[in-house]
C-alpha cells in the first residue's frame, strides 16, 4: 500500500491527530497555568477508547528527566473551566510539558499508539523516538527548539541526553489515575496554545501584544544526491549558477525519474528516494531516524540531517504595539524560512509559529506579501521557479537535495 494511502488508513482509524535548550548555547541558536481539566469517557464499556502509557527516559543538564505519560484515545473531555462542554479527541493528552527547576520546559508529544501497538508486541520499535521540544521560559513558551532528530542529542548545544523510549498497554483506571495525579504538573495550556476552549472550531484573534506558545516546529533535512542523480538535473540548474534553487517543473521530473522515486533501483544513503519525503499526515508516528525502522507505521521512512528553519512571519516577534523589530521590517522581502546550516546546529528545529489564530496584522502575513526562503543568508533562487513562503524541496548546487520538515505538537484533533 502507498504511504498516502496509508496516512488515510491510519488517521480513520486513529481520528486523532515538534522544544529547547537553554542557556548560552541556546541563545546563539536561538538568535536568528491554567486549571486541572475534568475527564470522562462516555461510558465504562465504550470499547471506542484505548489507553496506552509512554515512558521517555532523558538528562536535563545533566540530571535524570523521566516522563511517563497515560495516553487516551477517543476519548471524551471536558475544556472549559464550569462548563459541561464535551468533546471528543484523538489522543489525550497531545503534548505534556514538565517545568524544570531553573524555570525552563520540556514538552513531549507523544508518538500515537491507539491501535494496541506496544514495545512488548513488536509493533513499537526500540529506536522509537518522541517530538521534545524546550522553552527558555515555561511561563512564556513564545519560541522553542525541537529536537527533531538522533543527532541533536550529540551536539555540543545540547542539554539533553536521551536513553530510550518504550510503550506499554494501560486500562481506563490507569489513564483517570494518571489525570487526576498528573496531569495538572502539564504547564501547556489550552490558552496557551491558541485553543478557544468554548468552541475549538473559532479561532482566537490577535490583538496588539497577544502571544501564543509556539507550537509548530520548522526544519530543512539535507540530502547527499547520488552521482547519476546530480547528473540529471545538471542541466536545469540556473545559468547563474546559485548555490541554493527551486526546481521548474522539468527539473521535478527528472529528479524523480532519475532518483527511480516509485522503487528500489537508486539509493540515498541505503534508501530509497520516497522514504525521505515528508509523511502527509496529522497521525504522529514518532520522528524518522536516520536508518529504517523507528516508526510505529512508516517503518521504511528515514530523515537526512535536519536543521534548523526560523520564520519572521511569527506574531511573536511583535512588540506590545504590534510592530516587527527594525532588522526584520528592513528586509526587502521578509523570511518565510530562514536556516542555517552549521554542524552544532544539526537535528534541531525551531518551533516560532503560533497555529489557528486570526486576524494577524498583513506584514507577517505568508499570503499578502512576498516572503524569500534562505540558506545561510542567502534566498533560494527563484530563475526556475517562484516560491513566496513555503515549498515541498530545493536544491543546493547539484549536490544536495532540502525537503521541508514540519513538525507540530498541537492539533484541533487533540486534548490536553
Amino acid at each position: 500500500m502507498k504511504r498516502g494511502a496509508v496516512a488515510i488508513v491510519v488517521l480513520l482509524l486513529a481520528l486523532g491527530i515538534g522544544f529547547a535548550w537553554q542557556g548560552e548555547g541556546a541563545r546563539v541558536l536561538r538568535s536568528g497555568v491554567g486549571f486541572t481539566k475534568s475527564v470522562q469517557v462516555k461510558s465504562p464499556g465504550d470499547d471506542r477508547a484505548t489507553y496506552y502509557r509512554l515512558k521517555v527516559n532523558l538528562a536535563y543538564k545533566g540530571e535524570p528527566l523521566d516522563f511517563d505519560i497515560v495516553v487516551g484515545c477517543r476519548v471524551s473531555i471536558t475544556t472549559y473551566k464550569d462548563s459541561d462542554r464535551t468533546v471528543e479527541v484523538g489522543t489525550a493528552p497531545m503534548a505534556f510539558g514538565l517545568r524544570m527547576k531553573d524555570g525552563h520546559g520540556v514538552v513531549v508529544r507523544p508518538p500515537e499508539a491507539c491501535g494496541g501497538e506496544t514495545t512488548e508486541n513488536g509493533k513499537v520499535p526500540k529506536s522509537l523516538l518522541p517530538l521534545i521540544v524546550t522553552y527558555e521560559s515555561a511561563d512564556a513558551p513564545w519560541f522553542g527548539i525541537a529536537y527533531a532528530s538522533e543527532d541533536a542529542y550529540e551536539s555540543p548545544l545540547s542539554e539533553l541526553k536521551f536513553f530510550g523510549a518504550t510503550i506499554s498497554k494501560a486500562t481506563r483506571d490507569e489513564w483517570l489515575e494518571w489525570r487526576r495525579m498528573e496531569a495538572p504538573k502539564n504547564f501547556v495550556t489550552y490558552e496557551l496554545l491558541g485553543i478557544n476552549e468554548r468552541n475549538r472550531w473559532e479561532k482566537p484573534r490577535w490583538k496588539p501584544g497577544y502571544r501564543a506558545m509556539g507550537s509548530i516546529c520548522s526544519g530543512l533535512s539535507r540530502l547527499k544526491l547520488p552521482e547519476l542523480v546530480s547528473e540529471a538535473i545538471r542541466p536545469y540548474w540556473p545559468p547563474s549558477r546559485p548555490d541554493y534553487w527551486y526546481p521548474s517543473g522539468d527539473a521535478r521530473r527528472a529528479f524523480r525519474s532519475a532518483g527511480d522515486y516509485h522503487g528500489r533501483k537508486v539509493l540515498f544513503e541505503d534508501s530509497p528516494l520516497y522514504e525521505f519525503f515528508p509523511t502527509e499526515s496529522t497521525f504522529f508516528p514518532g520522528l524518522p531516524r536516520h536508518k529504517p525502522g523507528a516508526l510505529i507505521f512508516f517503518t521504511g521512512h528515514v530523515v537526512g540531517d535536519v536543521y534548523p528553519a526560523s520564520s519572521d512571519l511569527s506574531f511573536n516577534r511583535l512588540d506590545a504595539a504590534g510592530q516587527l523589530p527594525v532588522e526584520i521590517k528592513a528586509k526587502s522581502r521578509k523570511s518565510y524560512a530562514d536556516v542555517s546550516v552549521r554542524p552544532e546546529f544539526k537535528g534541531f528545529a525551531y518551533c516560532d509559529v503560533v497555529w489557528n489564530i486570526d486576524g494577524v496584522p498583513s506584514e507577517i502575513s505568508s499570503n499578502s506579501n512576498p516572503n524569500a526562503n534562505r540558506i545561510n543568508g542567502q534566498p533560494i533562487n527563484e530563475d526556475l521557479e517562484r516560491h513566496t513562503g513555503d515549498f515541498d524541496y530545493a536544491f543546493e548546487r547539484d549536490q544536495y537535495v532540502y525537503f521541508r520538515e514540519r513538525y507540530s505538537f498541537v492539533s484541533i484533533f487533540g486534548g490536553i
